[in-house]
């Protein structure tokens, strides 16, 4: 009977909100800001109603489903927890690529999550009371203080997933560091999107062992040696005479 009836209390207000944004986020995440009322009500498994009742209207809910997701995107501990993950047993190229395709996939929900928010600040009209001003303003400041604690976690990570090789490293941990991140935040930094991203192994191949391999002599079996007039000349056909000192048969 005690079981029956704590299933049968209702939520407090916050608790039936939160449990909303976990049961529709998936939608959202999918749909963005053309999912509809009903398709989140069922998705919620709550009447159209409640969802109103609970956030005012869909922009409100969507909104504060594409801020949760935002949240979870940019966890500073999961972020960790990630990176700490990849197995330092594992050669320094596939530990690096790991880094990479991890820090995509993040970046990815990121992104999308950030698409939402800026779409819904387009559709609304402008609003300049000071209520809503100091709650955008309070957003900013908190979405800030995470993106800092993420790079925080993503330094702590990186360096772990590089410690079994610090001693291979021709240039200092925070420069590996930075170019690790350049190589994750460079996918998505390009505005014209007219070739492919990179593969992960190809990125971390080239930053542990260069763009360039040692010097090679040039020589006659070489392309670039016949490119540049220095070939050696070929030999003649079998049983024709040899040439002459002055070029000529003899």
């Amino acid at each position: 009977m005690d079981n029956a009836r704590r299933r049968a209390a209702p939520m407090a207000p916050d608790e039936r909100k939160a449990a909303i944004i976990d049961s529709v986020l998936p939608l959202v995440g999918e749909r963005g800001n053309d999912v509809t009322s009903r398709e989140l009500a069922q998705a919620a498994g709550v009447a159209e109603g409640t969802l109103f009742r609970a956030f005012g209207d869909k922009t409100a809910l969507v909104g504060a489903v594409a801020v949760e997701g935002l949240h979870r995107a940019a966890g500073p501990e999961q972020t960790l927890a990630e990176l700490t993950a990849i197995d330092p047993a594992l050669p320094l190229e596939r530990r690096l690529a790991l880094v990479i395709e991890t820090g995509r996939d993040r970046m990815a929900e990121v992104m999308r999550w950030m698409s939402v928010l800026r779409h819904l600040r387009v559709a609304l009209p402008p609003v300049d009371d000071d209520a809503t001003c100091q709650r955008m303003n309070t957003f900013r400041e908190k979405l800030m203080a995470q993106r800092a604690s993420q790079h925080e976690a993503t330094v702590e990570g990186i360096t772990a997933v590089l410690a079994p090789d610090l001693h291979r490293l021709r240039v200092p941990v925070e420069v590996a560091i930075s170019l690790v991140e350049s190589a994750i935040a460079g996918t998505h930094s390009r505005l014209d999107n007219l070739l492919p991203a990179v593969p992960a192994d190809v990125l971390a191949d080239a930053l542990v062992n260069g763009l360039a391999g040692p010097g090679k002599k040039r020589g006659p079996d070489r392309p670039d040696a016949a490119a540049s007039g220095s070939a050696a000349p070929s030999a003649p056909p079998a049983g024709s005479p040899a040439p002459s000192p002055e070029g000529n048969p003899l």
